[in-house]
């Protein structure tokens, strides 16, 4: 396939999910309307609250509401869906996942991501999140194919880890979501740099659809959802309101970037891909 027309949704949730589910369908519905093929959402689109609020609205993935709706209208419309991310009950009484579900065009689940990298930050006293405390970490690297492309899949602070970005482009993906709620305080300085940062190392195109608004009190979001092509250029870009992005991911101009500059051929993957590099010298 030369051309993938893709989207991104820039939504601001709340704690009331059907009001999320209609708002996600409505800018969905735009995407469509403007032929795109598959669709990514932000992290927690279907619930943003509290700690507490998240705990208590957490369900099975076989029964949530915001699941039954993805499935229902990726089939009705013929469109894969990146479903940014839902909180779902684990093993742990205390703690819920934060778990992205890829849909195909049939409204199949065909693979979920669940967050690894978790957000336990202090930048001052005023500013501390401890992701770790109410949310089980994933494990897994996680690639899907859709529609004829290998898509890598990673949430928010997952952003900051280039090894899992090499990772998932060693699986073959090339085009990788972010999808994401990144904060206000940190976005300004380093969402876009770090987003183009990843296309560049993997020669790949980076889809980061992103909430904007306040995503829990005294806590806001950067929005500015936005893709990069496989040379670090931005291709399109969210304004600081509800919305959605369409582009055509050219895979063509993505090979041609790789041949003409073939970084991925000469990564040292026996030295750097082992977990002897991660033991310490003696």
């Amino acid at each position: 396939m030369k051309e993938l027309r893709v989207a991104a949704v820039q939504m601001s949730p709340t704690e009331d999910r059907e009001r999320n589910i209609e708002t996600a369908s409505r800018l969905m519905d735009k995407a469509v309307a403007k032929g795109a093929r598959i669709i990514g959402l932000p992290e927690d689109f279907s619930y943003s609250g509290d700690t507490s609020g998240k705990l208590s609205f957490a369900m099975d993935e076989k029964t949530d509401p915001a699941v039954a709706f993805l499935r229902k209208y990726a089939k009705k419309n013929k469109v894969s869906i990146i479903g940014g991310s839902i909180p779902f009950k684990t093993d742990k009484k205390n703690k819920v996942s934060n778990t992205c579900l890829v849909i195909d065009t049939k409204g199949k689940i065909q693979t979920r991501y669940d967050k690894m990298h978790l957000f336990d930050v202090s930048l001052n006293e005023a500013y501390m999140l401890n992701e770790s405390g109410h949310i089980k970490g994933g494990d897994s690297v996680v690639t899907v194919d859709l529609l004829g492309t290998t898509i890598g899949l990673s949430i928010c602070y997952d952003l900051r880890f280039p090894e899992l970005y090499r990772a998932l482009t060693l699986r073959g993906a090339k085009i990788i979501f972010v999808c994401s709620a990144f904060t206000l305080h940190t976005g300004k300085d380093h969402w876009e740099a770090l987003l183009r940062a990843r296309a560049i190392e993997n020669q790949c195109y980076v889809v980061a659809p992103a909430q904007i608004g306040e995503y829990m009190p005294g806590v806001h979001t950067y929005g500015r959802t936005m893709m990069i092509d496989p040379w670090g250029q931005v291709l399109m870009k969210c304004q600081d309101k509800e919305d959605v992005i369409v582009a055509d991911l050219d895979m063509e101009y993505l090979e041609d970037v790789r041949d003409r500059m073939p970084c991925l051929e000469h990564t040292h993957k026996k030295t750097f891909f082992s977990s002897k590099v991660y033991k310490k010298q003696s």
